[in-house]
């Protein structure tokens, strides 16, 4: 079968070399080509979550071809956070299946800042969806760890930057006590984030919008929802149609009648 779309008037010796010789279409894939497979499935939301679950099964076979190859592990815990988020149901067992594959990224390569970034989204979203009696309270400092070791890496990591500006607002009043940062700095990293990646991820955005409207400050606030409706996120257009541009429009008409 292997050389079966070639006249059959070809001479039988070279058939045989062609069999011999030429690559077969079955040929396995190195872990870089299964890697560029599943990155091409994930670079947007089309098709979700379909193509983001092909994404994952590459991944799982780039890892199981290179089991030292952080990489493969960095992206099935981007994968795996994505389909938690977006999926709306049955989410913890993406985000525990994420957090793990984070954690043996990080056992790889402990210098990747997106490793430890995507540690932190996961096991952050398993603490919000686990009773608080099942939660220990010293996560938020675990959480708190691995997004300034993040940024220690990369000072530009727009999601880490964002997480920490969330984590700083959102943690509540005797777990603050455990953290460092401060809650004075909350619209630093929410805008420093803005600025290092807000066209690709709306979310980015939409919690600063957030942020100004909860602040009392409704011209900010405006000016940021505003944005939001001017740009659809390359990563998110579906939450973006879905979630953040309703959301925009609705904040823009209470601001408007204020």
């Amino acid at each position: 079968m292997t050389c079966s779309i070639l006249p059959l008037r070809i001479p039988v010796l070279v058939l045989a070399l062609c069999i011999v010789v030429a690559p077969c279409p079955t040929e396995a894939a190195t872990v870089h080509e299964l890697l560029e497979q599943g990155d091409r499935l994930m670079q947007g939301d089309e098709g979700f979550p379909d193509t983001f679950t092909r994404a994952l099964t590459l991944y799982e076979q780039a890892a199981a071809l290179d089991p030292q190859n952080p990489l493969p592990s960095i992206r099935t815990a981007r994968a795996c956070l994505a389909l938690g988020d977006w999926l709306g149901r049955d989410r913890l067992p993406w985000y525990e299946r994420g957090e793990q594959a984070a954690a043996r990224a990080l056992a790889l390569k402990e210098d990747s800042a997106e490793a430890h970034f995507l540690l932190a989204a996961n096991r952050g979203n398993i603490v919000n969806l686990r009773p608080f009696w099942k939660v220990s309270p010293t996560v938020v400092a675990d959480l708190e760890k691995h997004l300034q070791r993040a940024l220690e890496l990369d000072p530009r990591h727009a999601r880490a930057l964002h997480m920490m500006g969330v984590l700083l607002d959102e943690t509540p009043g005797p777990l603050r006590l455990l953290l460092h940062g401060r809650k004075e700095q909350i619209e630093g990293y929410l805008t420093r984030a803005v600025e290092a990646d807000a066209n690709r991820y709306t979310y980015i955005r939409w919690s600063l919008a957030e942020f100004y409207r909860d602040a009392g400050r409704p011209a900010q606030a405006r000016a940021q929802a505003q944005a939001v409706l001017a740009t659809a996120g390359t990563a998110d257009r579906r939450m973006w149609a879905e979630k953040y541009r309703p959301a925009a429009e609705a904040l823009l008409k209470h601001l408007a009648a204020q």
